[in-house]
């Protein structure tokens, strides 16, 4: 009978071993997930510039077309302050507005959303599933012809960094520049900025300059803004009311100063999902980051589109 030598025992891996290598993975996830991080909020950055860069060049074909830019809200009005029946807020009385269109809906042909334009019917106030005010709820309101357009917004006017309170097909993150904080773009004729209500403002009207001047700021939906609490949800697709849904002032209504993601209650700041500041699309179209610490002067004067104030750097 041949001999046959035993095989040598196979050695597996002691506990203790086997927790020394999980040790040494967690320890490399650990040290990498940060960088991973990192890198995706870069490409979520990256994003949102590309957004408010592409809403700037619509503004741009629209003005080729019409010679001004899109007004920063538009509907029927009798005058500052005095919108018609079916127009304004019961709650509030015939000085609010309820229902009028946003800045969206004029520059929708100009970012390949011609076809949802043309669902909207301007003739008809605009349509909103929920307004949240002091934490109560109010609301639909609006038409239910322009129901279906407000669940459709394109994905251009939303930021990919931020966090959704409401669904990201009906409100927005984005807002045009509404001025240096007199009351109130969304009802009365003027403001010192790129819109206001039926707005007409041409690039000749920009004497500032457009690279010293905001068009299009970050305004993600779920902030604090006017009388909406963090968390509820502002800035809906393009239904305005007398928070001023949409736009966005440097200054509160006594003038004190609203820098980027301050990010406070009855406040219609600039805020952004962004560590550090907040992105903003000028009227030349090119796109820069606004930090947190920027000066405040140099703040107030990119809110201006003719105050003739210096531009430092930025």
């Amino acid at each position: 009978m041949r001999y046959r030598p035993r095989s040598p025992r196979s050695r597996g891996f002691t506990l203790i071993e086997l927790l020394v290598v999980i040790a040494i993975i967690a320890i490399l996830i650990a040290l990498l997930l940060p960088a991973v991080q990192q890198a995706r909020e870069a490409a979520r950055r990256t994003q949102c510039r590309n957004n408010l860069h592409n809403l700037a060049i619509a503004a741009h074909n629209y003005h080729d077309v019409f010679q001004q830019f899109p007004p920063g809200s538009m509907g029927p009005m009798n005058g500052p302050e005095n919108f018609p029946a079916g127009w304004h807020d019961p709650t509030y009385g015939a000085a609010l507005p309820l229902g009028h269109f946003g800045w969206p809906v004029p520059l929708l042909p100009y970012v390949e959303a011609a076809a949802l334009h043309n669902t909207i019917d301007t003739s008809q106030p605009a349509y909103v599933r929920t307004v949240k005010e002091y934490g109560s709820e109010r609301g639909p309101f609006g038409s239910l012809v322009n129901e279906p357009a407000s669940r459709m917004m394109p994905r251009v006017f939303v930021c990919p960094s931020a966090h959704r309170t409401q669904p990201e097909n009906e409100f927005k993150d984005y807002a045009i520049n509404g001025g240096t904080g007199e009351c109130c773009p969304d009802r009365n004729f003027t403001s010192k900025g790129m819109g206001h209500v039926n707005s007409s403002i041409k690039f000749a009207d920009v004497a500032d300059g457009t690279s010293n001047t905001i068009l299009f700021i970050e305004f993600t939906h779920w902030a604090n803004h006017s009388f909406i609490a963090e968390g509820d949800g502002a800035n809906p697709f393009f239904f305005v009311h007398h928070t001023s849904e949409g736009y966005v002032t440097c200054c509160e209504h006594d003038g004190s100063l609203s820098p980027p993601n301050a990010n406070i209650f009855n406040d219609r700041g600039a805020v952004s999902p962004h560590e550090g500041g907040v992105c903003a699309a000028l009227t030349d179209g090119s796109v820069r980051f606004l930090s947190e610490n920027i000066d405040g002067n140099t703040y107030r004067h990119l809110f201006t589109r003719r105050g003739r104030e210096p531009i430092g750097e930025y």
